[in-house]
């Protein structure tokens, strides 16, 4: 192939093959819409370079450039593409919106993990910021540990944020750590008394509590009746204790809540405390199967 031969490849090519820069931009969007789709991110983010160089401030063109950028595991793109974001003065808050909502459109949620991540990392100013987000993920993939970490994170801060609180609350119960949710909700009603979720919590933790106890007492006062010299009434101080602590704090908390929204499961509730007394179950024929029962339970 002689000189003029490649030179009139070359013509044709530029006739017939606009280059990007004067390609329409409506079909560069598409095209680069088109690589998305069909994962070939590596042909996407060089679109989306062309098309930011035309309108820098279109917010979608960066959520879908990170997206790409963290696809191909290119922290150093993700950044670039974040930071130009800020440069042209558009809101963290919409991006990582964005991203949110992008990544799980196709299925990648970590994707959105992995950006905040690399934020709260790069641009330590940013931390709040990624860190509430970063609850709010954590929170809907029920990830007690890590909604735990931020959390605290968030608090060390803002120690009286109720929102954090709740979340911590919320973890540490779904964690199994009862007791310790428990002194959260407590500190929740030190900031705020009437606050419904938190009396709520605290009245049924104490009447599972109490009602435990009671019938812990009741168990052992059934196990020892035919062999214990044990007189009646040391049992029935030990349940006129629980009454007055653990079911007298139940009382108190689902009072408290039906006060500020009553509904039939608060009434039942109080129905059922008040009608608990310090006697002890009976020895005739009702011992064994009632021994079996609080054993079953």
């Amino acid at each position: 192939m002689d000189k003029r031969q490649i030179i009139g490849i070359i013509l044709a090519c530029a006739i017939f093959l606009p280059a990007l820069g004067v390609m329409p931009y409506r079909t560069v969007l598409r095209k680069a819409d088109d690589h998305f789709v069909n994962a070939e991110w590596r042909d996407a983010l060089a679109l989306y370079d062309t098309l930011l160089e035309r309108r820098p401030g279109r917010m979608k063109t960066y959520v879908d450039a990170v997206v790409a950028s963290a696809m191909l595991g290119d922290s150093t793109a993700i950044m670039r593409y974040v930071v130009g974001s800020e440069m042209q003065g558009l809101s963290l808050d919409s991006l990582f919106s964005g991203i949110d909502v992008l990544s799980r459109s196709i299925g990648q949620t970590g994707v959105y993990e992995q950006v905040l991540l690399l934020v709260k990392s790069e641009q330590p100013w940013f931390t709040r910021v990624a860190n509430n987000y970063l609850l709010g993920y954590y929170e809907f993939r029920r990830d007690a540990e890590h909604t735990l970490a931020i959390a605290d994170e968030l608090l060390a801060v803002m120690p009286r944020q109720m929102s954090y609180l709740k979340s911590k609350a919320n973890a540490l119960l779904l964690a199994g750590q009862n007791d310790s949710a428990a002194v959260v909700q407590q500190s929740i009603l030190q900031i705020d008394s009437l606050d419904f979720d938190a009396n709520l919590f605290l009245g049924s933790y104490y009447a599972v509590k109490g009602q435990e106890r009671l019938d812990s007492i009741d168990e052992r006062y059934l196990e020892t009746l035919a062999q214990s010299t044990r007189p009646a009434t040391l049992y029935r101080e030990e349940k006129r204790e629980v009454l007055a602590t653990d079911i007298a704090r139940a009382r108190h908390y689902f009072t408290v809540a039906a006060g500020i929204h009553s509904n039939r499961y608060l009434s039942d509730q109080l129905a059922r405390l008040e009608a608990l007394t310090d006697e002890l179950p009976q020895s005739g024929g009702t011992a064994i199967p009632l021994l079996k029962r609080l054993k079953q339970e």
